[in-house]
């Protein structure tokens, strides 16, 4: 079996049963310096792929959003950021609540759910220039599904039981790390960097 053949196979497990696709990733022994090639490698495709989506697009973006995703090198160093705080986060939050997963393992199952997400982002992006309504569905349902995703192999990463205790810890974990983000940037650019201009 290829490499595609397995990834394809193991997207179609990640669908059905997100649990057991946890323990197929887990199990595939992939080394920790492939693991965090990926993680860089999965950030530069979603900035480039944002960025591109966001010239395709009409609408203006806020100020913090034109911040962050101004240039496609910025856009990857912020995806990469967030991602690797995401790892960080889902590591010591589980292991902090009794958790088993450890670190490498947390980020593997990031890179493997980003790269879910590249495509779902893939397909939006190809639908928008037929229909941005129907490419706005898609990204709504696609959110959605990552928030399961992502709650089923925390869950199984750390070997909780309950995938809604995990998913409610994810939202007051996100919560508190996005105002604390808020606070840095502007304490590090200022407020007026990110008001409209009058």
């Amino acid at each position: 079996m290829t490499l595609t053949d397995r990834m394809i196979s193991l997207a179609q497990l990640t669908l059905q049963d997100p649990r057991a696709a946890t323990r197929a990733l887990l199990s595939e022994g992939i080394p920790l310096p492939a693991r965090t090639a990926g993680l860089l490698l999965v950030a530069v495709l979603s900035a480039l792929l944002a960025s591109l989506q966001l010239r395709l697009s009409p609408q203006e973006l806020d100020p913090m959003s034109a911040l962050m995703l101004g240039s496609p090198l910025r856009a990857a160093v912020v995806q990469w950021a967030f991602l690797a705080l995401s790892v960080v986060l889902i590591h010591r939050v589980g292991r902090a609540f009794g958790g088993s997963g450890s670190f490498p393992d947390a980020l593997l199952i990031v890179v493997w759910l980003q790269c879910l997400t590249l495509v779902l982002q893939l397909l939006q992006l190809v639908v928008n220039m037929i229909s941005p309504a129907l490419a706005g569905i898609i990204g709504l349902g696609g959110f959605v599904l990552f928030l399961w995703l992502m709650a089923s192999f925390i869950a199984e990463l750390h070997g909780f039981r309950s995938r809604g205790l995990v998913f409610a810890g994810m939202v007051v974990t996100a919560f508190a790390a996005g105002l604390l983000i808020g606070v840095v940037v502007i304490v590090l650019i200022g407020p007026e960097a990110l008001m409209p201009n009058v």
